[in-house]
């Protein structure tokens, strides 16, 4: 058998900054977006009366990202705690870019700040081959932390 990845599922409190997030700063399309309830919704996501806005977000080759807008139960907040590496769970989201530069430009002119600054990563890792990772990070509307990562040969810009 085979398997590859579908798609993160990502519960939100702010739908329509999420979908802005990913749809408009980082370029994904709205692949689906309706609202979802009934028995088997409530079987299938283990919550009674489950009412959900559930949108699909995809890239250009099918990656995507699930956002679940809770109309019923209400979401549930963690503590921003949770976008540490050393915290256990789900730590970030990475999406491979062909420019980084023009990302981050784009994210900026929305109004979005990066919480680190461009880390060069793997030029020491024999796996890398010579390649390096360009990464910054930065943080949704849900405080999801986004990885954005640019694999370039060591040196090049």
């Amino acid at each position: 058998p085979t398997m590859r990845l579908h798609h993160v599922g990502i519960a939100v409190k702010y739908m329509e900054s999420s979908i802005a997030f990913y749809r408009d700063a980082l370029g994904l399309t709205v692949f689906q977006d309706e609202v979802i309830s009934g028995p088997d919704v409530d079987m299938g996501l283990m919550e009674k009366d489950a009412r959900v806005r559930m949108v699909l977000l995809s890239d250009e080759v099918g990656n995507m990202i699930e956002l679940l807008g809770w109309q019923s139960p209400p979401v549930r907040e963690k503590p921003l705690e949770h976008q540490r590496f050393t915290s256990m769970g789900l730590v970030e989201v990475c999406f491979m870019v062909s420019d980084l530069e023009k990302v981050e430009e784009n994210l900026t002119r929305k109004g979005y700040s990066f919480r680190n600054p461009v880390w060069r990563f793997g030029s020491d890792l024999e796996s890398y081959g010579g390649a390096e990772a360009k990464i910054r990070y930065v943080v949704d509307p849900n405080g999801v932390q986004v990885e954005l990562m640019q694999i370039v040969m060591k040196g090049d810009t």
